[in-house]
């Protein structure tokens, strides 16, 4: 007999068990379509900078524009182990994900009790933003991981006092700033969470401030070249964002991943469930509902102001360099609902299905369609026509990288000119005709072209001088194989 007032599902599956199968669920959806997508320039970089000598990777640490040093340190030592694979290069970034669930439990529980965190857990194993960098080389993921966990040992660090969690807060926030520049933008918010803790635990306040002066030392070698960057206005290769815009890219994407499939479905669904856990009914919180929305809302929209006040200066913002925002945005979102359900179960079970569907379609379409730069496919259609000796010009230059980590045939490479700084026909058709001679035929892959060749200078000299014998179109990736003429191709004077 089962006695009264007691639930065997709810005996059966404590909250912390509840928590770790939403764990392996991630790791179910972020590992089944790993290797989906081919790698993209930035993630063969990761295999280009792990490469170099560790003395000249200790030494980016301080060297101006050098993002994330310490990512390719500690990438060094598992490409040693696991190997240049596809799998292999995207598996830590996999990993971090995965432990990103378990570290939102953590955090959560204490804001907004625990059944209102476990569906935080929920939106976080399925979140196809999430998923999309859980899959991806570069160091977005760990960075995610590394600010919950810096965040989880700050928080017991206040709460309980004890030494290790301000020594662990103190680690795991200073490997942040050396893993990502960015994650400096969450220094202000280590503060504001001092201040929330301070009505309760003012005794604390001396370890506390202690804790954020040993963290700024870590920081202060990248600010010695940092600070005067953002003062002194210069190119940075980014587009300035308004303030609108860089909320409405970064809520879009929280809301459906890297698709724009059921775009403005999505996006309200999104947006009605996080109004809700901003200002809605409180039963989905945990101790007191305005320091937990206090909290999660700093977290969440003070990075996003501050690097907006930085672009204003100095152009900066792409979403995925604040993806360590995106947690505090599905707690409130999960708040939302379950505040929503204290009033209408079925109202917050279809707000609930809808969010997870939207994201397990973004999930879907992201792993059955290529969305990233195909250099796998380009190379695989090269690699089949391709003849010993014939020369392959890159437009870019610097997606060579990219094209022969899959075409492992020898060639002779050609950098395509660089005409956006106001070259002229003749020019470029001087360097063309230089570049061509001897050769019978030329292969042309172009991908973001217009970064290096905006009037498309280097396509019309080989339309004229040359027969285009195959072409194939790809994912942000064009081929093109020419018969050049015999004549002398350089031109009259």
């Amino acid at each position: 007999m089962i006695p009264a007032g007691i639930n065997p599902l709810r005996e059966r599956w404590s909250p912390a068990t509840i928590a770790l199968a939403l764990t392996l669920l991630a790791f179910a959806v972020r590992a089944a379509h790993l290797g989906a997508q081919s790698l993209w320039r930035d993630e063969v970089d990761v295999i280009r900078f792990a490469a170099e000598p560790l003395d000249r990777l200790l030494r980016n640490m301080t060297l101006a524009q050098h993002n994330g040093p310490l990512y390719y340190v500690l990438m060094r030592g598992w490409l040693a182990v696991a190997g240049e694979s596809e799998y292999g290069l995207r598996y830590v970034s996999l990993c971090a994900s995965v432990v990103s669930v378990a570290l939102v439990w953590r955090v959560a529980r204490a804001w907004l009790g625990r059944r209102a965190a476990l569906l935080a857990c929920l939106l976080v194993a399925v979140s196809a933003y999430l998923v999309w960098y859980a899959q991806d080389a570069k160091m977005y993921a760990l960075v995610t991981a590394l600010t919950l966990a810096a965040l989880w040992c700050w928080q017991r660090a206040l709460s309980t006092g004890a030494v290790r969690w301000y020594a662990g807060f103190v680690v795991t926030a200073s490997l942040g700033l050396y893993i990502h520049l960015l994650s400096a933008l969450m220094l202000p918010v280590y503060a504001v969470m001092v201040a929330i803790h301070w009505p309760r635990r003012r005794g604390r306040v001396r370890a506390a401030g202690v804790s954020l002066t040993l963290l700024t030392l870590p920081y202060l070698p990248l600010a010695v070249w940092q600070l005067p960057l953002i003062w002194n206005t210069h190119s940075t290769g980014h587009s300035f964002a308004p303030l609108d815009d860089m909320f409405e890219m970064l809520l879009g994407l929280n809301a459906r991943g890297m698709v724009n499939v059921a775009a403005w479905p999505a996006l309200l669904s999104f947006l009605f469930a996080l109004l809700l856990g901003l200002f809605g009914p409180r039963p989905g919180w945990g101790g007191s509902a305005w320091r937990g929305r206090l909290f999660l809302a700093t977290w969440a929209f003070l990075p996003i102001f501050l690097l907006y006040l930085v672009s204003l200066r100095v152009p900066l913002f792409e979403p995925r360099y604040l993806i360590f925002t995106t947690p505090p945005l599905l707690m409130l979102a999960a708040a939302g609902i379950f505040g929503l359900t204290a009033l209408s179960r079925v109202v917050g079970g279809v707000l609930l299905a809808a969010i997870v569907a939207f994201n397990w379609l973004g999930i879907g379409v992201q792993a059955a369609f290529p969305l990233k730069s195909d250099f796998r496919t380009a190379a695989a259609f090269v690699a089949d026509r391709y003849r010993d000796g014939e020369p392959i010009m890159f437009q870019v230059p610097y997606v060579r990288y990219v094209f022969d980590y899959y075409f492992r045939c020898p060639h002779p490479t050609l950098d395509g000119p660089w005409t956006n700084d106001g070259k002229d026909e003749a020019q470029v058709a001087q360097m063309m005709a230089a570049a061509a001679a001897g050769h019978e035929t030329l292969w042309l892959v172009s991908s973001e072209s217009w970064l290096w060749d905006e009037r498309g200078l280097t396509r019309a000299w080989l339309e004229r001088h040359g027969d285009l014998v195959d072409s194939a179109s790809f994912a942000r990736v064009d081929v093109f194989r020419y018969r050049l003429g015999d004549s002398d191709l350089l031109p009259t004077q």
